[in-house]
């Protein structure tokens, strides 16, 4: 051998001598080295090992101490190992390798009890740690031991257990190592202190270029999901797998109806098109009835279609791939879905999927869990193309449907018109719009006939039903006064004003009542509309089931007459999410800059249903508190 390589060799040798073992070792090396795990907190006990969730492999290996990777942003779906392959083993490779300020936060803290008891007790105990955990007091006859419910001491660190909800748990130590579990549970503001991430991230600052912050959360609604915003920012990392029978690289996702890669003669004919699909593949027909048997995944390049029990064997020689651009240095972040996980399997994903249907709640539950991505909730605004299908050309104009068991109005004053709708209300909300009238005169002159007009709908018949409640929009301005007077003087207790309030206010109710002596001997109803709005986009959005006795809740039908221009204003608004400068987040509903009566009058005439409904319980059924099912329930009964 060469005589200078092999002084080489000595000066290398001689120089690792003198260097920290842990300078070169990376967390999933530790882990793998030194992590055994129990019974507890594992199916299979015994040590541990990145081969039964591979793709947390990298991702581990940015809190390594000589990773230049300082934030980490994971947005996943469930049943994926995380918290066991990443934040655990991170915090054993830095009470060792790493001794430093560290911090947890969780959105609850009454789960870090259970996660200090059993998931972190076990870590210490059975990798060696437990000698390292020592109260660091400067006193021999200190009795501390290092390990509280909150707080785990070692030489030259600590790590902290804090709730996302209490800002003095977040803002009380310098952190070097940040580790957010699940932050989409997280409040939006601290009352008085702001965002609690930022708040707490703020606590790494000091340490620069050495501290490590992780994100990692299944996300909730896109509007108002922090891992979402996380996720944006770094380089959108995906897991990519080969195809057991071509070998060709790809994401896993659930179902793509078109864009497969593979020839004509396995796609599929439809309507004289040739589609090619490629994900999660099933016969829907099948799986119903209960057989998954169909249930495979389709490869975007060749499509041919591999089975569960390729699934390990793909995941297993995959890699993470960037898709974007970190918009922040030293920045990463990860997408992965359920498909990926080795303990759900994907007919059990289909099967998810089947029991949504078209349930928005159920479909959350499917995107977030399942797919891991945020949920963009259809109450983000009422399906323009779909809205069409309320107007019911079988249902006349002012004539009441069978099955209507009571009557509402609601009026929005204008300049130059007052709008009037008249609903008819069914079992389980069903509702019908029995007319859309407009009624012109100039609204700020209280003898304008144009009032007269609208007095004398409260008194009409329709099929012997008359309107139990009516609300009129008093406004802000120069016609508030006017509309007070008239429902003072002439509503007989069946018309009142109403005033919505402002999208920030936050209560459990969505309307209340306030009494407006002693200026008015009379009754005000303040309406909280964001929530009636979010109520009727589900609504509005919903599609016709397939008998008239299986019809959703709240199904709404329009009389024939209803005008285009109507069903338009429908969908003049959206809801959009606000960020203030301290982080505070905001939901309201802005307008399109397109009128927007029609939709204030369906939120109205909810309104005016459900305080007849809260009448009827209370002073009809005596009961304590509204109960829908039981007043339709009477209220059907009387009918027939």
């Amino acid at each position: 051998m060469n005589e200078n390589v092999i002084q080489i060799d000595k000066v290398i040798d001689y120089a690792l001598k003198f260097s920290k073992k842990d300078v070169f070792q990376k967390v999933s090396e530790w882990a793998e080295q030194n992590r055994v795990l129990s019974s507890k907190v594992a199916k299979k006990s015994g040590p541990f090992s990145f081969d039964y969730t591979p793709y947390t492999r990298e991702i581990a290996d940015c809190f390594s101490k000589n990773s230049i990777i300082r934030e980490v942003a994971v947005m996943k779906g469930v049943q994926l190992g995380f918290t066991t392959s990443i934040y655990d083993n991170t915090i054993g490779y830095s009470i060792e390798n790493n001794p430093s300020p560290m911090m947890i936060v969780s959105a609850d803290k009454a789960l870090l009890k259970d996660y200090k008891k059993v998931k972190l007790d076990d870590l210490i105990d059975n990798s060696g740690l437990r000698d390292r955990i020592v109260a660091d007091t400067g006193n021999r006859n200190s009795r501390r031991q290092g390990d509280t419910a909150t707080m785990v001491e070692f030489a030259g660190g600590f790590l902290r257990l804090a709730g996302s909800h209490n800002a003095n748990d977040l803002k009380s130590f310098p952190i070097k190592i940040l580790l957010l579990d699940e932050l989409d549970g997280y409040p939006e503001e601290i009352k008085g202190e702001g965002n609690p991430i930022k708040l707490v991230v703020a606590r790494t600052d000091s340490f620069g270029k050495d501290k490590k912050i992780g994100y990692i959360s299944t996300p909730t609604l896109a509007h108002s999901s922090h891992i979402a915003e996380y996720y944006e920012k770094g380089d959108k990392r995906k897991y990519y797998v080969p195809c057991p029978f071509c070998g060709e690289m790809q994401e896993l996702v659930f179902y793509e109806k078109n864009g497969g890669l593979y020839s004509d003669d396995k796609g599929i004919l439809k309507d004289g098109v040739i589609h090619k699909p490629y994900g999660i593949v099933f016969n829907a027909t099948e799986c119903r009835a209960g057989d998954y048997n169909s249930v495979g995944y389709k490869c975007k390049h060749c499509g041919e279609v591999a089975n569960e029990h390729h699934k390990s064997l793909m995941i297993s020689r995959g890699s993470w791939r960037a898709t974007a651009k970190s918009k922040i240095p030293f920045y990463r972040s990860y997408h992965i879905s359920a498909l990926y996980s080795p303990s759900k399997e994907w007919w059990e994903i289909v099967r998810d999927f089947i029991d949504a249907g078209n349930d928005p709640a159920k479909l959350k539950v499917f995107y977030n869990l399942d797919l891991g991505l945020p949920f963009n909730d259809t109450t983000a605004g009422v399906n323009a193309a779909s809205i069409h299908k309320l107007r019911d050309g079988s249902i006349s104009n002012n004539v009441l449907p069978e099955g209507a068991l009571f009557l509402t109005a609601a009026v929005d004053v204008q300049d130059d018109r007052l709008e009037v709708e008249i609903k008819a209300w069914g079992d389980r909300f069903r509702n019908w719009g029995i007319d859309h009238r407009i009624i012109k005169g100039n609204t700020s002159d209280a003898a304008d006939p144009c009032w007269e007009e609208l007095l004398y709908i409260k008194d009409e018949m329709w099929s012997g039903k008359q309107i139990t409640y009516m609300l009129i929009d008093s406004g802000d301005g120069e016609k508030t006064d006017l509309v007070y007077r008239l429902c003072a003087d002439y509503g007989e207790g069946i018309i009142f004003p109403l005033k919505g309030l402002a999208s920030t206010v936050r209560t459990k109710e969505k309307y209340k009542i306030v009494n407006l002596m002693p200026e008015y001997d009379l009754q005000l109803v303040e309406i909280y509309v964001d929530s009636y709005k979010n109520q009727l986009a589900r609504w509005f959005n919903q599609e016709w089931r397939d008998s008239d006795s299986d019809y959703p809740d709240g199904w709404v039908s329009l009389a024939s007459g209803y005008s285009d221009s109507y069903l338009r204003q429908l969908t003049a608004e959206h809801r959009v999410k606000e960020v203030s400068d301290t982080g505070f987040v905001t939901i309201r509903w802005v307008n399109k800059g397109r009128r927007n009566e029609a939709f204030d009058l369906n939120v109205y005439n909810l309104c005016c249903a459900e305080i007849f409904i809260n009448e009827y319980s209370r002073k009809v059924l005596r009961l304590d508190a509204s109960s829908p099912m039981l007043t339709f329930e009477d209220l059907k009964k009387e009918a027939a």
